[in-house]
């Protein structure tokens, strides 16, 4: 009788890495096509402008100071995280967690800022017009790629508090992927629905 079976889940850990890494990886470009289209219908729209209607009278650009405390809040947390990623992939993934944590309260502090941003749009009129779609999507995007970070950045908090990413500092490189992606798409279309 063939073992194969008993001991397919213990891969070699470079199998593990790469694996780990290109997922990562793929993931990221998905995400940044999605980026991109959302920065060129916009483009396009504010481009065209046909009749004057993606940017009617009474149409405003989200509020700067919330969105200038969620940059700096991702800026910081991008930090926070590399100072930490870079202490626990030379220590395999033991030592101190602070960086850790600080870079996890940007992110949580990010969200509720950006829910703050969503909020202070003040569309309540229906239909929306083009930028005011295209606003939105932005902001609610954005949203989604903070809470999705919030997430990941718990589920990997609770494996350092339990100091099982010892060993498997892969885990730190391959999250800190997707961190950092997070931070500067964010702070792109941030910029980009600052100009538009």
């Amino acid at each position: 009788m063939s073992t194969s079976l008993e001991h397919v889940h213990e891969l070699e850990p470079h199998i593990r890495v790469g694996g780990a890494r290109a997922a990562v990886i793929m993931f990221i470009l998905s995400d940044a096509l999605s980026v991109l289209a959302i920065l060129a219908a916009g483009g396009y729209l504010n481009s065209l402008n046909t009749e004057s209607q993606f940017k009617v009278a009474g149409d405003h650009p989200p509020a700067f100071l919330p969105g200038l405390l969620v940059a700096i809040a991702l800026v910081l947390s991008g930090l926070s995280y590399y100072w930490w990623e870079r202490r626990a992939r030379e220590n395999e993934g033991t030592g101190q967690a602070a960086f850790f944590i600080v870079a996890l309260v940007f992110v949580f502090l990010a969200l509720v800022g950006q829910i703050w941003v969503n909020m202070s749009l003040g569309y309540t009129t229906t239909p929306f017009h083009a930028y005011e779609s295209v606003l939105m999507l932005i902001t609610w995007f954005t949203w989604v790629h903070f809470l999705l970070l919030t997430i990941i950045g718990l589920l990997l908090l609770g494996r350092v508090l339990r100091g099982r990413l010892a060993g498997h500092g892969y885990i730190a490189e391959v999250t800190g992927y997707w961190w950092y992606y997070t931070v500067l798409s964010s702070l792109l279309l941030w910029l980009f629905s600052l100009v538009i």
